[in-house]
């Protein structure tokens, strides 16, 4: 599998994935002064998870999704404009979006290529907000459990996004100027085979450790939650986002 392909992984993505706090958008929304019918681009929407929201909230919503399995499963549950680009290349007109999002995507992008896009794409006052579901492994046992594991099957696994410094990285070509951060806690409770899909739908995790390594730590894995007597888990994530206008 390769690094960023996501055409194995795209049935356990939507299945799995949370979603995001309904009020972390809507403060997002206000400080936007976004309303309903206004256009906007979920860059990287992957499955739609995050365009969904967007369409809930009345906007008219553009997907930008380059891989074809995890646009086709988006254009079967969520009913916005799907379009095969990139962040790099939205194929979008000169300032036609009031803003941009992308959600768990933009550490796939080319940071300098992107936000001059995404730039020539806004129009005056527009902006773009990038966000992130990060599991908060300290505050569960059984995420402590997992990281534990994985240092041992699969040294190697690393979320290098979490440690990029996204509001200095988000000003750093001059297209944006000021960024603004907000973080939401929220907890999403799933049955044992949706944890374990959530696992499987990881694209570093699955690329870097192989077959068998990848086999002996869902082994470990699901023996563990059956040990522990686990069929539901509630899993904490905080979800940060940085806004650049």
């Amino acid at each position: 599998m390769a690094w960023g392909d996501f055409t194995k992984q795209a049935a356990a993505y939507r299945l799995s994935r949370p979603s995001y706090p309904v009020e972390l958008l809507e403060e997002i929304l206000n400080e936007a002064d976004l309303v309903v019918g206004d256009r906007v681009v979920d860059l990287g929407a992957g499955t739609g998870i995050f365009s969904q929201l967007l369409l809930d909230q009345g906007l008219e919503v553009t997907a930008i999704e380059p891989n074809a399995e995890m646009r086709k499963y988006g254009e079967e549950t969520c009913q916005v404009t799907w379009l095969d680009a990139t962040f790099e290349q939205t194929g979008l007109p000169d300032a036609s979006q009031k803003w941009c999002f992308a959600a768990q995507a933009f550490h796939w992008a080319d940071v300098p290529q992107s936000l001059a896009e995404i730039r020539r794409i806004l129009g005056p006052g527009g902006g773009l907000t990038v966000l992130w579901n990060e599991r908060n492994n300290g505050q569960s046992e059984i995420l402590s459990w997992v990281q534990e594991a994985l240092s041992r099957h699969v040294p190697e696994f690393d979320h290098d996004y979490r440690t990029r410094d996204w509001a200095e990285e988000l000003v750093s070509t001059g297209d944006f100027s000021m960024v603004t951060p907000l973080s939401v806690p929220h907890t999403v409770r799933m049955p044992k085979a949706r944890f374990l899909e959530l696992w499987r739908s990881n694209n570093q995790l699955t690329t870097i450790a192989g077959p068998e390594r990848l086999a002996a730590f869902f082994a470990d894995l699901e023996d563990h939650l059956k040990t522990i007597g686990a069929e539901e888990i509630d899993v904490p994530y905080l979800c940060k986002a940085w806004t650049a206008t």
